[in-house]
């Protein structure tokens, strides 16, 4: 644990000031303005680690690249998690309020995904995030998640639209792994 909570302390040291208007436009109960939050303070992330070509300097303290990976989604995990319990007194408790926690953690699981692949692929980290969240609202925008000719079946996986938030989560756990082989793969810098 006590690894874990220095990568914690350096990214909290690190990024504080970047994370911070993010950190309190997450507290409102609102999925739309956690999405928000949450598709900022990725992009200051490891991703922004990756691009910026400092995975050495955390490499050169004990973390592997596997615990970087894990480190940094449990951060963004912890985040998403203390946000909501803050925010939950201000929210009516319903089922609705998990499901919208179960949204934010999904959303959160698969732009992390897939920023992190695009990264560790040679991509812009910043372009690559606003070029997935465009193609995910324009194809989930399509159709409906209604039986019929209208059907859109990844309406019902994306990460914005969530058709069926349980579809959407195993898909973004899905994501999740593929950019954990990725990035031990690839190592992440290009």
């Amino acid at each position: 644990m006590r690894i874990f909570e220095a990568y914690v302390k350096k990214q909290l040291v690190e990024k504080i000031g970047a994370m911070l208007f993010f950190l309190v436009v997450m507290l409102y109960p609102n999925f739309v303005a956690r999405a928000f939050g949450i598709f900022f303070i990725i992009l200051f992330g490891l991703t922004s680690d990756l691009r910026q070509k400092r995975l050495d300097p955390l490499m050169g303290l004990p973390f592997s690249r596997p615990q970087i990976f894990w480190f940094e989604y449990s951060f963004l995990f912890l985040i998403v998690t203390v946000t909501f319990l803050i925010g939950l007194p201000f929210s009516t408790l319903t089922i609705t309020t998990w499901i919208e926690f179960l949204r934010s953690v999904t959303f959160m699981t698969a732009f992390y995904s897939v920023v992190l692949m695009a990264t560790c692929s040679g991509f812009d980290n910043y372009g690559a995030a606003f070029l997935f969240l465009l193609a995910d609202l324009i194809l989930a925008g399509i159709g409906t998640t209604e039986f019929g000719p209208r059907l859109n079946p990844y309406k019902f996986i994306s990460p914005t639209h969530q058709g069926n938030v349980f579809m959407a989560f195993a898909f973004s756990i899905f994501l999740l792994f593929s950019a954990y082989i990725i990035f031990t793969k690839r190592g992440g810098e290009r």
